[in-house]
């Protein structure tokens, strides 16, 4: 026997063979068994989906003397063999695409009124293609369609159903054949594989799944011409080399230098799949496919029931939407679709697509907005990946011996007393007998000032004497995003209305606007805030600091507004009336003008 390709050879033969479609295969064989059968079908869906295998196994269930009680054909009966093998007269096969004249349905109006082959027997009409009969014809086709003969039974296969006319499809019932889910082809394919003698792995199975859509003959054509290619091995690199197609780990490397800005990689990326022979709009065509998982991934946490792809893939997808924003994925899509039509308006291929991942990964090229936000989001990310590393005090080196004795031969100082009300604040340490005694002016300024802008210090050593205002004010963002979640958002909303504006004796003086009294008072009497802010400071410097609160200079504030101000009305001068001057003369002299002419 002549060889046969493998989707004529394992054609499904029986209901339950046919795979994907079980809301089609069981409706029609009740049908048969109730002899509830229709006059007219209407089989619609993607090719290679088994719309035609279908009409013929209807055939065979109805004019099989031998059918079994779930309505399975038995195959072995003289009707059977001769609906498998194409030489039944009772199964007229037509394709609408060369019979689509008035002439062509008048002839099968005409045939429909002979009877059957067989006594009992049904005549069962299969039209495929159905969409491309003429307007006229289709309008021919109505009356039989409608009313046919008792024996006649019409099928109509289409890919395109609404192009058929409404006055068709209100006469006929209706049937729609899904693509076939990309786990259940993949098991078929492995059988057929194995009855084969293939050898194969899941993941060829799975691209070659992926390139046939849902197709079952599309699969099998594809598997077929793999396993010639590798002399009975299917495997990736086979249908790459069959298709022209990237490798599939080919869409992964895109997607990780386009988030890592690498351009140079995105370069040799194209060059590479032009050596090897890929098919540089089926590789943007698949890559803007693979982008589609990776966000829906980002947004959808049930994609499995959303999309149709193997496992693996899913796994894939969402391993991928961890590593780029969601920002940069939906500028990749955009930027690869505009790349995919030039490339369609037979663009240069491979400068097309060069240009386009050059783009991605250097936002900078591009000066359209979004590369601008692209660039923002980069930045952004980099900034919080600085954030989460260790601050400047992890690394400090640890302290000699000397000066781990220094330290500890140091007088430990006590806490500042807090109270809330206006009492002063006073301290238990008294100068040493080697200092000088310091001015009691000095001395009741610096009482004062702790005790009106409420100065305090944390326990844990002494503040740093030798503390630069350059220094603190460097840490001063660290500190604040430390404690930004410690003191709450109340506190943290008072806190920005103070800002750092010197260091005094260690002591790091915050100042508040003059007009903000309430927010003084609650900095002065809030204990948490200054321990937040001194703890942090003391990781971030690595010493303790003293905090005070308190206002602006006032009266430099109301001085510089009175600088300019507008002179009072006493300080007016009355000008005199001068008649010997005119307007003409006044702007000659100001603007150094000269008559020319009248």
């Amino acid at each position: 026997m002549h060889y046969q390709a493998l989707y004529r050879k394992y054609r499904p033969q029986r209901f339950d063979e046919v795979i994907g479609q079980d809301h089609v295969t069981e409706t029609l064989a009740r049908e048969v068994v109730e002899d509830k059968v229709a006059h007219a079908y209407l089989f619609t869906g993607p090719r290679g989906t088994g719309k035609t295998t279908s009409a013929r196994l209807l055939a065979k269930s109805l004019n099989c003397p031998n059918r079994a009680d779930d309505g399975e054909p038995c195959n072995e009966c003289h009707s059977c063999e001769g609906i498998a093998t194409g030489s039944s007269i009772d199964v007229i096969e037509l394709d609408a695409a060369s019979h689509n004249k008035v002439e062509d349905i008048r002839e099968i109006r005409v045939n429909v009124g002979t009877v059957a082959a067989a006594e009992g027997a049904r005549r069962v009409y299969v039209l495929d293609e159905a969409h491309m009969l003429s307007r006229a014809a289709s309008n021919a086709l109505l009356k039989t369609l409608e009313e046919p003969p008792e024996h006649v039974v019409f099928v109509l296969a289409t890919t395109e159903p609404y192009k058929l006319l409404d006055t068709i499809r209100s006469r006929t019932q209706r049937f729609d054949f899904h693509p076939v889910a990309s786990e259940t082809l993949i098991a078929h394919l492995s059988t057929i594989a194995d009855r084969e003698g293939f050898s194969y792995n899941h993941e060829a199975l799975g691209a070659v799944t992926s390139h046939a859509g849902g197709s079952v003959r599309d699969a099998l054509s594809l598997l077929e011409q793999v396993a010639a290619l590798g002399g009975g091995e299917v495997t990736s690199a086979g249908v790459s080399r069959a298709l022209g197609i990237a490798q599939a780990d080919s869409y992964g490397r895109l997607l990780d230098l386009v988030a890592a800005g690498d351009a140079a990689r995105g370069i040799g990326l194209v060059a590479e799949l032009a050596s090897q022979g890929a098919d540089l709009r089926r590789f943007v065509a698949d890559a803007i496919a693979y982008l589609r998982g990776v966000f829906l991934a980002q947004y959808a946490e049930n994609i499995d029931e959303i999309v149709d792809a193997p496992n693996e893939t899913i796994d894939d997808w969402r391993t991928r939407a961890t590593t780029i924003s969601s920002r940069e994925v939906l500028r990749s899509i955009d930027e690869l679709s505009t790349a995919l039509l030039q490339l369609r308006d037979g663009r240069e291929e491979r400068l097309v697509v060069e240009l386009a991942i050059l783009r991605l990964t250097r936002p900078e090229t591009a000066p359209d907005l979004e590369g601008i936000t692209v660039r923002l989001g980069r930045v952004e990310r980099q900034l919080r990946e600085l954030e989460r590393r260790e601050p400047p005090s992890a690394i400090r080196r640890p302290p000699s011996a000397e000066e781990q004795e220094e330290t500890a031969r140091l007088p430990s100082d006590r806490p500042f007393e807090t109270t809330t009300d206006d009492r002063r604040r006073t301290t238990d340490d008294e100068p040493k007998a080697d200092e000088p005694e310091p001015e009691s002016v000095d001395e009741s300024k610096a009482t004062e000032s702790g005790a009106e802008g409420g100065g305090r210090k944390a326990e844990g050593g002494p503040p740093a004497a030798d503390l630069d205002f350059s220094d603190f004010e460097r840490v001063w963002p660290a500190i604040v995003a430390q404690i930004r979640q410690d003191v709450g958002p109340r506190r943290h909303a008072l806190l920005k209305e103070a800002s750092p504006t010197a260091v005094e004796n260690g002591t790091v003086v915050f100042e508040v606007a003059p007009h903000m009294h309430f927010h003084l008072e609650q900095l002065k009497s809030d204990v948490g805030i200054t321990e937040a802010i001194t703890s942090a400071a003391r990781d971030q410097l690595g010493s303790s600091v003293a905090v005070t609160f308190r206002s602006a200079d006032a009266e430099a504030v109301t001085a510089a507004h009175h600088e300019e101000r507008a002179p009072d009305k006493d300080d007016l001068v009355e000008a005199t009336d001068d008649s010997s001057s005119d307007a003409v003369s006044n702007v000659l002299d100001v603007l150094g003008g000269e008559i020319v002419g009248d």
